[in-house]
């Protein structure tokens, strides 16, 4: 049985990843007294360390949690966030020239400026880290803000927002190709690395 249980544990470590296995609820799913399930993970934590695995399990307290070993920490990284290569889509550039300019802004103002739907542009650029949320509006709706990132402002160049080169009704389009040049001169240095 202890086999068994040790099984469990294991994967209920697993499938609780950075929030870790509280010993109450693992008690409670197991339907074995707390001090059972502590010695039992303690004796994981034994084992792994013995067999010198890649994983580790590290107790807070009354919270188990299974992580990487520290000496693979940079390839963990790497994997986990490799390079954003890629070029933006005309929309996407759009999209990042309204953020840039009436930030902090609601995708709702962004689509009313655009006339088409942006997620799939705002999903684009916060997974490129160029924006982010920027807390909610307040009332009705909770409607959320986004803002550009201090990575927008490396990529393009710029040491402040208020770098950004002013425009007007009469020249927004003009404005804004001087903005997508910005970003295709920068394609070939900065965002790639």
């Amino acid at each position: 049985m202890d086999r068994d249980v040790a099984l469990i544990l294991e994967t209920l470590l697993y499938v609780s990843g950075d929030e870790g296995l509280e010993v109450a609820h693992a008690s409670e799913v197991l339907g074995i007294d707390r001090s059972t399930v502590i010695h039992e993970l303690q004796k994981l934590v034994s084992r792994f360390e013995a067999e010198a695995r890649p994983l580790v399990i590290l107790q807070f307290g009354s919270r188990f949690q299974m992580t990487t070993r520290p000496e693979f920490s940079d390839y963990v990284q790497a994997y986990a966030a490799p390079p954003q290569r890629g070029k933006l889509s005309q929309a996407a550039l759009e999209t990042l020239a309204i953020v840039a300019y009436q930030q902090p802004v609601t995708r709702a103002t962004i689509e009313d400026i655009r006339g088409v739907n942006a997620d799939r542009a705002i999903a684009t650029l916060t997974g490129k880290g160029l924006i982010e949320e920027a807390g909610r509006v307040k009332g009705a709706g909770r409607a959320i803000l986004y803002e550009t990132t201090d990575r927008f402002l490396d990529i393009f160049h710029l040491s402040s927002l208020e770098d950004l080169p002013s425009i007007t009704e009469d020249e927004g389009g003009e404005q804004l190709d001087l903005f997508s040049s910005g970003y295709r001169e920068s394609q070939n240095d900065d965002f790639h690395s």
